[in-house]
């Protein structure tokens, strides 16, 4: 089974809320990340979303992202929230 990822930069206006982590992280531009699995045996290459996470676009300090696990549906939640603010 193969896997793609596509990555995106969004920016948030206001501070935001995740569903996974206590707590709001600070408006700024974040990487968001979305995994996909191809399945094999059909006629054409389908493809499903098998995961997705943001993190803070700055550099982290120590080189890692403190990646946050996300779903599309939260993730356009957010994303109206903060254009109707």
């Amino acid at each position: 089974m193969d896997i793609r990822t596509s990555m995106e930069i969004i920016e948030f206006r206001r501070p935001f809320a995740v569903r996974c982590r206590a707590g709001y992280l600070p408006a700024g531009q974040y990487v968001v990340e979305l995994h996909e699995e191809r399945f094999d045996g059909l006629s054409f290459p389908p493809w499903r979303r098998s995961g997705m996470t943001i993190a803070s676009a700055e550099a982290p300090h120590d080189g890692q992202r403190d990646k946050l696990p996300l779903t599309h549906g939260e993730l356009a939640d957010l994303l109206n929230a903060d254009a109707d603010q």
